[in-house]
């Protein structure tokens, strides 16, 4: 009797227990993407050349995730369980430049398509690291990619600017990440507009030389 007695009290804590646990509240998944806001347009005399194609960047396969990447060395790769980017950091990155490259009126037309007519310039890249670092107290966004432009289905490469940058965080949440990487990535890519800008010039100038004003595609 004892022995039965001993039997059923087992199962119920059992029972209790998985119980509880089927209880226990799941942390809701949050989603996460980088944004920010571009100056006014400029004047579309600024255009410089014709089109561009924007390939998606490829990135470090340690990065290729939906989830946040934190690392507190250089040595160990830690990813948030519940803090989730909202598309794949390098799709969201290569929106961005898009964007940027589009506002910017460096070209007639920025895409990530082939449309009806070739496109003059071609762009790919790499994604390097996208990440937050916890260094003691600290907590920095950090942000590393390259451009590389070539002509129309040319494998030289004419033009690169890599990106690496790194911003402290005050506010210890994962939110302010992603906002400091958007800033993070707004100064790099006002900074690639300038680079590309002074080569179009130069570019743009030195072929019309060459072709005696023509402009070639």
């Amino acid at each position: 009797m004892k022995t039965g007695y001993k039997n059923r009290l087992s199962v119920s804590v059992l029972v209790l227990v998985a119980l509880a646990l089927g209880c226990a509240s799941v942390p809701d998944f949050t989603y996460f993407t980088m944004a920010y806001s571009l100056l006014p347009h400029r004047d579309k005399q600024q255009t410089i050349a014709e089109s561009l194609r924007v390939d998606d960047l490829d990135i470090t396969p340690a990065y290729d995730k939906d989830k946040i990447v934190y690392r507190f060395s250089p040595y160990q790769f830690q990813y948030y369980n519940y803090m989730l980017w909202a598309v794949k950091p390098n799709k969201m990155v290569t929106g961005l430049v898009v964007r940027h490259l589009e506002h910017s009126g460096l070209f007639k037309a920025v895409s990530r398509d082939y449309g009806d007519t070739r496109p003059q310039y071609e762009m790919s890249g790499v994604l390097e690291s996208i990440e937050e670092l916890d260094s003691g107290n600290e907590w920095f966004a950090h942000i590393a990619f390259t451009l590389r432009m070539t002509r129309f289905r040319s494998d030289t490469v004419i033009w690169s600017y890599r990106v690496d940058k790194k911003k402290r965080v005050y506010n210890k949440e994962p939110v302010y990440v992603v906002k400091a990487l958007s800033e993070l990535m707004e100064e790099g890519m006002n900074q690639v507009v300038e680079d590309l800008r002074g080569f179009l010039s130069h570019h743009q100038t030195v072929r019309k030389v060459e072709t005696g004003g023509e402009e070639l595609p």
